[in-house]
């Protein structure tokens, strides 16, 4: 078996510091339709039943600071996410649950062909370049540390507590301001080619 490729600097070599405790919970309001924001909202409360954390990530956080309409939502568990997937879908009539056991992965089906993509937490790591990558259950700052560029590494609490408190261990919200595109780490285009397009 290879060696595993490695950065020149690892999630962990992130100070996490003082993150600012900022909410966008009135921004999600505004933005988000109620259904969307009650499936959010329930999600919160299964995560709490089970001891779990979960996250809104993605595009929709990035577009929510950039005030654009996008209701693509991806969830984060730390945890199990296919277990959390099939109890959160039960609070739904009709809601059916499409899994994939070898990435931890789900995707919410609702009647009217709305769908929520769900993933366990994870961290990835890539053989050789390009390949597809091996995949381990981990922490919600590794999982956020693989994506493509530190704009795309913000998340959203969605547990009742912190229910809109952000998440940024890699400075995306700067870089939304700022309007700079960031990769992670000095490897990101060498595992994945195709971030190079998704850049553009």
């Amino acid at each position: 078996k290879l060696p595993r490729r490695s950065d020149s600097a690892g999630p962990e070599e992130f100070p996490v510091g003082k993150m600012r405790s900022k909410s966008v919970r009135r921004v999600l309001e505004e933005r988000f339709p109620q259904r969307v924001m009650d499936i959010l909202k329930r999600a919160g409360e299964v995560a709490e039943r089970r001891d779990e954390q979960v996250y809104l990530v993605g595009g929709a956080v990035r577009d929510l600071l950039l005030r654009i309409h996008n209701l693509d939502i991806d969830l984060v568990v730390e945890g199990g996410g296919i277990p959390f997937s099939r109890e959160l879908a039960a609070e739904f009539s009709g809601c059916r649950v499409r899994s994939h056991e070898k990435f931890g992965t789900a995707v919410l089906l609702f009647e009217d062909g709305f769908k929520i993509d769900v993933a366990t937490a994870r961290y990835e790591y890539y053989e050789v370049p390009g390949a597809l990558p091996t995949v381990e259950t981990s922490s919600i700052k590794r999982d956020l540390y693989r994506r493509d560029f530190a704009m795309n590494t913000l998340a959203v609490r969605l547990n009742p507590r912190t229910f809109g408190q952000v998440i940024d261990f890699f400075g995306g919200a700067r870089d939304i301001k700022e309007k700079v595109i960031r990769v992670l780490h000095n490897l990101s285009f060498v595992e994945d080619p195709t971030r190079i397009l998704r850049a553009v």
